[in-house]
C-alpha cells in the first residue's frame, strides 16, 4: 500500500491557499501542497489500479491525469477564485470522449464523497438512456442492485413535470427516468477516516466493486451513443 492519508493541516492549508487566492502564497506553499494532497491521492489511484482494473482494464489509471490540478481554470465560470479547496480523482475511459462515464472520489474539507455516473450529459445523451431504460430494463434493475445495499443514492435533479408519468413508467426505473443526469453518490461527514488509510482503501475497494455492474452499463450507453453521434 502506497497511500498513507490525508491530515486535516494539509486539508486546512488547502482552504487557506484558496483564501488567499495568491500565486505569490501558492507558490511559497507549492511543496507542502504537493506532499501533503496531491501525492497522496497519486498514491490512492496506484492502489486503487488493480480494483478499476477489475472493473474494466481499459480505465485510465494514470496518477498524474487522474487528479484534479490544484490552479482552476477560470475561463468558463463567474467564480475567477485561482485556486480550490477540494480535489478529486477521476477514473473514466476515453479522456476526451463526452459524455463520458466514470467513477470518482472526492476531497472536501468537511468529508469525502465518491460515486459514479456520466460527465457533460446532454438532452439527446439522457433521452438515449431513456430509451435504453424502456429497451431493456432487466439489464439495468440488474446493474442498480448493488447500489442499493451499499447505500448510494441517486444525485440527480429531476423533471418536475415528469416524462415517466407521460410514458407509464412507474416502480424503481421511474426516478432514473425522470433524472436530468446521472451520478450515484455516497457522502462522508468527518474527515477522520481520510487518516486512516487501511480502512479507507477497504471501504473504496469494497464500494467501488459494487459499483461495476452500473458503470459497465453506463460506459457501454455512452460508448454506443457517441459511436452514433460523434462524427
Amino acid at each position: 500500500m502506497n497511500f498513507n492519508g490525508i491530515k486535516s493541516d494539509d486539508l486546512f492549508l488547502l482552504a487557506i491557499n484558496r483564501f488567499n487566492d495568491s500565486k505569490d502564497f501558492y507558490d511559497d506553499n507549492k511543496e507542502a501542497i504537493k506532499n501533503g494532497i496531491i501525492m497522496p491521492l497519486r498514491h490512492l489511484v496506484s492502489d486503487l489500479t488493480y480494483t478499476m482494473h477489475k472493473i474494466s482494464p481499459d480505465i485510465i489509471v494514470d496518477p498524474v491525469r487522474c487528479i484534479s490540478r490544484v490552479r482552476r481554470d477560470t475561463r468558463y465560470t463567474h467564480d475567477k477564485s485561482l485556486y480550490r479547496e477540494n480535489m478529486w480523482i477521476m477514473f473514466r475511459h476515453v479522456k476526451n470522449q463526452l459524455p463520458t462515464a466514470v467513477l470518482w472520489f472526492e476531497v472536501k474539507q468537511n468529508g469525502f464523497e465518491y460515486g459514479c455516473g456520466v460527465v457533460s450529459t446532454t438532452p439527446s445523451f439522457m433521452e438515449y438512456f431513456r430509451e435504453c431504460l424502456m429497451s431493456d430494463n432487466d439489464r439495468f434493475l440488474d446493474a442498480i442492485k448493488p447500489l442499493k445495499r451499499n447505500k448510494f443514492t441517486l444525485d440527480t435533479d429531476s423533471y418536475k413535470r415528469s416524462k415517466a408519468d407521460l410514458v407509464g413508467v412507474t416502480g424503481e426505473l421511474k426516478k432514473w427516468y425522470d433524472s436530468k443526469d446521472i451520478f450515484v453518490i455516497k457522502r462522508h461527514s468527518g474527515i477522520e477516516l481520510l487518516d486512516k488509510p487501511d480502512k479507507l482503501l477497504t471501504l473504496l475497494k469494497k464500494d467501488y466493486k459494487s459499483l461495476a455492474k452500473f458503470y459497465t452499463y453506463l460506459h457501454q450507453a455512452t460508448i454506443k451513443f457517441n459511436s452514433e453521434n460523434i462524427k
